[in-house]
């Protein structure tokens, strides 16, 4: 029988003794690292948020974890992050407070995307589109990399927390070359490159909603730790209440080897699960065919990702008041769809990779590429009647203006809706 994965679960009165209890579960710090060992710890900054939107690592998780290892007298203790294409790591780092930790802590901060010294690593067996990846040598040469996820939902994925973390390891290049085929297997890629050795998950203000741009943050109280990524991600889903069956990245990582999400197989220890559960809002999961009847959606074969996407997008033509004039578009994600009945293709949307072949039968369809696409190339396509499909830096830039000009009626339908849950919850 395989040795089952540990996770530890911590939920104590501070959080430097939820993470100190953490890391003692699992071993004790001076027994993870060794005296004089180089030390990187890769928080998530990839917006630039303050601490109390959840969007971005706790600063206090961060110094919590900086004091712990600190114990183990490593010889190098840095932190590092690439932020989210577009935004700029130094700026994410100050915002989220984790700069001033790093100051107060006398830690160094390291800009991954500024970054000369890259190696090409080969990924060899590789599933995506990624078969080399060029990444910081000071990564590659590290005793430890310690992962630092915040929980949170996530628009383009469902769900976030130690495996979709690693990917800010990579500059911006790689990171649009992981959207333009199969993100979800190029992040399997990438942990192949860099893989991080300890875990220690932020579930102190958890992210739901439409995370990380419109997060709804939701105090769980709790730290999580592990080795195995994919185990950890597997206790922060239960804990919070998201059907693991929903999030494709699940399956993905078990056929890559990264670790073990069954749960037969996971073994927690500290709290339990049931002790410290916390339902949160994720409405990205579910039956998407009939949610929205004033649209022909159709969804076979969609993946996670693009399922999560279809919500966000629909949700926001509710939002800024586009919802009925475009109604009765045919909408189709997933590579499994009969559309033999589809006459107006002027009026179809095809999202997603999967969906290029559609377009032999219906050639004047608006085809958004992408794997998935991005967070606004849907509801601006469907909204604006032009293909949108962030391929250009014209169309790149219109998209982040229309997005700023809708964040205030979005933010406001968000937190109504969130309202709602919750109170149902009650």
């Amino acid at each position: 029988m395989a040795q089952k994965s540990l996770v530890a679960l911590a939920k104590e009165a501070t959080i430097q003794e939820s993470v100190s209890r953490v890391f003692d579960l699992l071993g004790g710090v001076t027994n993870l690292i060794d005296e004089g060992d180089s030390v990187v710890l890769k928080p998530n900054a990839g917006h630039a948020a303050p601490p109390e939107s959840a969007v971005c690592t706790n600063p206090e998780v961060v110094r919590a974890v900086i004091r712990e290892v600190k114990k183990a007298k490593p010889g190098k203790l840095v932190i590092a992050e690439a932020a989210a294409i577009g935004c700029n790591t130094m700026e994410c780092f100050e915002v989220s407070g984790i700069a001033q930790v790093a100051r107060e802590e006398g830690v160094e901060l390291i800009d991954i995307k500024s970054d000369k010294d890259l190696i090409n690593i080969p990924v060899r067996g590789y599933r995506s589109n990624i078969k080399r990846v060029k990444l910081p040598r000071f990564l590659l040469e590290a005793d430890h990399i310690i992962n630092l996820p915040i929980l949170k939902a996530h628009a383009s994925m469902v769900f976030s927390c130690a495996l979709k973390n690693i990917k800010g390891t990579v500059q911006d290049r790689v990171h649009m070359d992981m959207h333009k085929q199969n993100l979800t297997m190029s992040m399997m890629d990438v942990w192949y490159a860099v893989r991080a050795d300890i875990n220690i998950v932020d579930a102190i203000y958890a992210a739901g909603g439409f995370s990380p741009h419109t997060p709804v943050p939701l105090k769980v109280g709790c730290i999580l730790g592990s080795k195995d990524p994919v185990a950890v991600d597997r206790i922060a889903c239960d804990l919070v209440g998201i059907d693991t069956n929903q999030v494709d990245y699940f399956k993905a990582a078990k056929e890559a080897g990264m670790g073990n999400p069954d749960i037969d197989n996971i073994e927690v220890v500290g709290e339990k699960v049931e002790d410290c559960f916390t339902k949160m809002w994720v409405p990205y999961v579910g039956d998407m065919s009939s949610r929205w009847p004033e649209y022909d959606v159709r969804c076979e074969g969609a993946c996670s990702s693009c399922q999560a996407l279809l919500a966000l997008s629909m949700e926001k033509l509710k939002a800024i008041g586009a919802y009925e004039k475009c109604r009765n578009t045919h909408i189709v994600i997933g590579g499994k769809n009969d559309l033999s009945d589809i006459e107006d293709n002027e009026n179809l949307v095809l999202h997603g990779n999967c969906t290029y072949k559609y377009l032999k039968e219906h050639p004047g369809a608006r085809w958004i590429k992408g794997c998935p696409p991005g967070e606004g190339c849907f509801y601006l396509t469907v909204s604006e009647g032009v293909l949108h499909d962030a391929q250009t830096d014209e169309d790149i830039k219109h998209q982040r203006h229309q997005l700023e000009v809708h964040e205030p009626v979005w933010s406001s339908y968000v937190y109504a809706e969130a309202d709602k849950f919750y109170e149902a919850q009650q």
